[in-house]
């Protein structure tokens, strides 16, 4: 049987555009289960169900939900703001690449992008081009908090003012990296 509180709360999630992921940090920025997460899948059928009458079709990935137009192709899912989710995490491999630092930086518990990252990678050669020709106002620092953080690709670490990938986040980011592997 589904709970009522937390159906309010994924419904108000993904229709707000944010992501559902399997994992969250808690107070001490360790990764536990996410509750909304297990509710859906607990109760799969009855969810699908919903947001299919609601005109959305819900799409369950191992690590992560999410909804979409049920009538859209996979050329209409490249919208405005994955496109710049996919440019903002392209510079953070950048800057992960050029400073020499491992992905666990990003992916880790223990790591994280820091104000003074994001300031450096502000800093980096094309950065404010980038962000310029992708419409996000030459502010590094709002786009990782709008378009990153705000929707669950990012989270926000709740003992210091750092970031790491979400489980979707992880996602998006492996397939940006094979997509320019070879």
């Amino acid at each position: 049987m589904y709970d009522a509180n937390l159906s309010a709360e994924i419904f108000s999630q993904l229709m707000n555009g944010k992501i559902i992921n399997k994992t969250i940090l808690n107070n001490s920025s360790q990764f536990v289960e996410n509750p909304l997460f297990n509710e859906v899948m607990d109760n799969l059928k009855d969810y699908r169900s919903q947001y299919a009458m609601n005109g959305v079709e819900l799409v369950e990935e191992a690590e992560y939900l999410f909804i979409r137009d049920r009538n859209s192709s996979s050329e209409e899912l490249k919208t405005d703001v994955m496109m710049k989710a996919c440019l903002l995490l392209l510079l953070l491999g950048k800057y992960l690449t050029e400073n020499n630092y491992r992905l666990s930086k990003l992916t880790d518990s223990s790591g994280g992008i820091t104000i003074a990252d994001i300031e450096a990678i502000n800093e980096m050669p094309d950065t404010q081009e980038i962000l310029e020709k992708g419409k996000m106002k030459n502010d590094l620092a709002s786009a990782i908090k709008s378009i990153l953080v705000e929707r669950h690709i990012m989270l926000e670490k709740p003992s210091s003012q750092s970031y790491i990938l979400s489980d979707s986040g992880r996602t998006f980011f492996d397939e940006i990296v094979k997509s320019y592997e070879g």
